[in-house]
Parts: structure tokens; sequence; C-alpha cells
């Protein structure tokens, strides 16, 4: 008795998680993201390691099924960072960014989702010592795996694992940031 329980608690949460990814729904919502990576800078043919760059992010996002199980959709990330130099002619400095990021999310009947991200936007960062601030052109791409974890039948929390590498283009000169690495991210979405 005890497994067939189990197995029909098993069954409803599938087909109570699948219907939340049928065509024509909407969701809405957001995420945090911490991430600890690389940073090395390009110049011309050199590249050079610097140090570390710890981030944290907020994306508010909004997503439309257009067939089951695959949404679209855009989120606003921004975000702000510490860079700790690992060099001795660098410096530390802090980073804010804003980026639009349209997405790509494939869910498995399971909620288990696939993503893709790509962003554009903007970067500017404030030096510690006597440096000039500095403007960026920013792009980055990240591809990631999920689980939507519903806590009542239309909101989900969804903690993320991912891989991003970002480009940071200096607009006064031909000088291009680097950054990638795994990061962590918690979503939390509304589906109507």
């Amino acid at each position: 008795m005890k497994k067939i329980t189990i197995l029909a608690i098993t069954l409803l949460s599938s087909i109570v998680g699948f219907a939340q990814f049928n065509q024509g729904r909407m969701l809405v919502g957001g995420s945090a993201e911490f991430r600890t990576i690389s940073d090395k800078n390009k110049s011309g043919g050199t590249t050079t390691t610097n140090g570390t760059r710890t981030t944290l992010s907020v994306s508010p996002s909004f997503g439309y099924f257009v067939i089951d199980q695959l949404a679209v959709g855009a989120s606003v990330d921004m975000s702000h960072s510490k860079w700790n130099a690992k060099t001795s002619n660098d410096v530390d400095n802090n980073t804010n960014s804003f980026q639009f990021q349209p997405f790509v999310r494939y869910y498995l009947p399971a909620g288990v989702f696939f993503q893709g991200k790509f962003g554009i936007g903007t970067a500017k960062t404030n030096y510690d010592e006597n440096y000039d601030d500095r403007k960026y052109n920013t792009s980055s791409l990240a591809l990631s795996a999920g689980y939507a974890i519903f806590l009542s039948d239309n909101v989900a929390l969804e903690p993320e694992l991912g891989y991003r590498t970002s480009k940071f283009k200096d607009t006064d000169s031909d000088t291009k940031n680097i950054n990638s690495g795994i990061f962590l991210r918690i979503g939390f979405q509304i589906y109507l």
C-alpha cells in the first residue's frame, strides 16, 4: 500500500508540474545570483590574469510559453561586483552594470529546465586609488540547468547552476575585459 501511495503522489506531482509549462502561459519573477570568477584583460595580442571578481546580481524577468515546455522572454540584470587585484600594478575596483538579457528556457516534464541567455548593456568601474573611472559596453552568454520546486500551483523556487562568460569593452580604447566561470542562481517565478 505504501508503494502505491508513493507512486500515486509522484504521478500526480508530475502531471501538476507539466501543466505549468503549457503553451500560452506566462512566467513572471526574477532571480538573484552570486558568482566568483577569474578576471582577465586582453589588449592587443596579450592576455593577463589579474585577479578575482565577486559579483551579486538581481534580475527581474518575464517569459511566455510559445509552445508546451518552451518559454522565451527577457530579464534586466543589475549587478555589482568587487575586483580583488592579484598583480602589483593593478588596484581593487567596484563595477556596476546593467544588461538586457533575452532568454530561451526548455522544461522537462519533471520540472528540470535548461536555459540560455545572451545579454548586452553598459557598465561603470570606480577605482579605489587615483585612477579615472571607466565606462564599458558589455555582453554576456550564460548556459544553465535548474529545477522548478513548486511551493503552490503557480509559484516556484528555481535553483540554477550554470556557466557564464562576460565581455567588457572599454568605450575609450580597444581594451577588453573577459570574465568567465560557474554561477549559482536562485529564482522565484509565478506561472500565470
